[in-house]
């Protein structure tokens, strides 16, 4: 750290030594600079600021029934476009700057100048501050007055422009998908025309196919119920007699012509639920001997009624019981005639069956080609609904874009107010002066500085003992102080108030400079 601080000192002490040098050095260079800063020709900018009022009263009521234009976007564009080489050339003919240019090459060089020096800067949301600088005022005014004109001119017709030209490509559009549409709805037409017998319905092949197998099992349980019912109704009526004989003596009639076959068969049969009551298996010799009996019983009930039944059809009917009647069995015919009722409905299930046994079969047949023939129509039906759906979005749109360029042409949906419009500057926007020169005068002291720091390290001198004892590495063996004569002290004390004069006078310089760049605003203008 000691060795830091000889060194600072040693360099401090060196530039303290040339200090005339830094002085005249730093007058030079402030000189020179403040002259500099005074050939540079002042800058007048002229703006205009504009205030754009996108939010009306009508807009607030249509909104989401016509296509809202965005206005900040738009606004966006215009400024790229603000700066466009034909509106550089409008300008440059509104200000009379094209009668400065003598050929095309200085009229090009005037238009990139215009366009590197115009901004549009945006201070809000709705706020734009238009601006051009020049060094004569009245031509700043003239240019952002001209920018101010084309800028009102294409927001307000660039909109209507732009809505006309959504119209006119939605009309074009509504044109192409109608022909498409009809184009669609006769493909439709053909295929449905050629493939009427494989569409499907509202439900697909596959469900009608499911169905119909179900209909079928459906149809065939029903005809199997059917034959049951119709065998125990032939069942039944093997065990009934077709006729009953009426006995002549109290109105009793006699069943079978005066046979008991039918009660001892009845009493058999309760004799062998007895027999089951109690416990008695089917292979007990008991229930084994009555049911041998009870059919033998049941064989010779039905030959006596067969025999009865044919002398019946001889007309022989004294000689079946004499002094009785015969007369039709009512439950036998009965019988008979739910079992003709059963047949008929037998013979409708089986039609029945038959039609859903052709329908399964003509489905089955139809596998191979109803899925085509479905792929290719939901295919048809896909494209023809995108197309649908596509043209009645188009209409929608150019009802909303008709709605739209009514509001844009009938109301002023956007409203451009200037707020400031532009004015001859008085006052000068640049340069900085009061910057550039204290940057001068700071850029004259540190070229003083450096100025005597070279010359103190090209004549390299020693400050202190500390310093030679640093340079060499003999020993020291003292120092001796400087005696300083009156005369010589008289010299010194000279430099030093003639330094300090110096000192002061350009500082004094720098301030009296300042104060009157303050006070007049246009100081060293030449």
């Amino acid at each position: 750290m000691n060795e830091v601080y000889q060194q600072l000192i040693s360099i401090l002490y060196g530039i303290w030594q040339r200090r005339n040098y830094a002085l005249i050095t730093a007058w030079v260079v402030t000189v020179i600079g403040w002259f500099a800063v005074a050939q540079i020709p002042n800058q007048y900018e002229a703006s205009a600021r504009i205030y754009v009022d996108t939010q009306s009263m009508l807009n607030t009521l249509m909104k989401g029934m016509t296509a809202n234009t965005d206005v900040l976007q738009q606004l966006n564009m215009v400024r790229q476009t603000l700066i466009s080489r034909p509106n550089m050339e409008k300008v440059v003919r509104m200000t009379d700057l094209d009668l400065r240019a003598k050929n095309e090459s200085e009229l090009e060089a005037i238009i990139l100048d215009l366009q590197k020096r115009i901004s549009l800067q945006s201070s809000g949301v709705n706020l734009f501050k238009l601006g051009f600088e020049d060094k004569d005022p009245e031509l700043s005014k003239k240019v952002v007055q001209s920018l101010l004109t084309l800028f009102v001119e294409a927001n307000i017709g660039a909109s209507r422009k732009d809505l006309a030209g959504t119209r006119r490509f939605l009309d074009e559009q509504i044109r192409k998908h109608e022909q498409e549409l009809a184009a669609a709805e006769r493909r439709k037409a053909e295929f449905q025309q050629k493939n009427l017998g494989f569409l499907p319905g509202e439900s697909s092949y596959f469900d009608k196919l499911q169905e119909a197998r179900s209909d079928l099992v459906v149809a065939n349980a029903a005809l199997e119920e059917a034959k049951l019912r119709r065998d125990e109704l032939n069942r039944h009526l093997k065990m009934i007699p077709p006729y009953v004989v009426t006995a002549g003596a109290g109105g009793v009639p006699t069943v079978g012509g005066g046979s008991d076959l039918p009660q001892r068969i009845a009493a058999k049969q309760r004799r062998l639920d007895e027999l089951r009551e109690r416990g008695y298996k089917d292979q007990h010799p008991d229930v084994v001997i009555m049911k041998e009996t009870i059919e033998a019983l049941r064989k010779e009930y039905e030959r006596e009624q067969r025999a009865m039944v044919e002398r019946l059809e001889k007309g022989d009917s004294d000689s079946v019981v004499p002094g009785s009647g015969m007369v039709p069995n009512p439950v036998y015919e009965q019988l008979k005639v739910r079992l003709i009722e059963m047949e008929t409905q037998i013979a409708s299930l089986r039609g029945r069956l038959e039609q859903k046994q052709q329908a399964v079969e003509k489905l089955e047949a139809m596998a191979q080609r109803v899925p085509e023939v479905e792929a290719e129509m939901a295919r048809l039906n896909r494209d023809y609904n995108i197309i649908k759906a596509n043209y009645e979005k188009l209409l929608e749109r150019r009802e909303s874009a008709r709605m739209a360029q009514d509001l844009e042409t009938k109301t002023d949906g956007v409203q451009i107010r200037v707020i400031d419009p532009p004015q001859v500057p008085q006052i000068p926007s640049s340069p900085n002066r009061l910057l550039l020169l204290t940057g001068v005068l700071l850029l004259g002291l540190g070229a003083g500085i450096a100025v005597a720091f070279l010359l103190s390290q090209l004549h390299t001198t020693f400050p202190n003992v500390q310093r030679l004892r640093d340079s060499f590495s003999l020993p020291v063996l003292g120092s001796i102080s400087a005696l300083v004569s009156e005369r010589e002290r008289r010299m010194q004390m000279r430099n030093m108030v003639a330094f300090g004069i110096g000192a002061a006078g350009l500082f004094g310089a720098y301030t009296g400079v300042i104060l009157i760049e303050m006070l007049r605003g246009n100081i060293l203008v030449s």
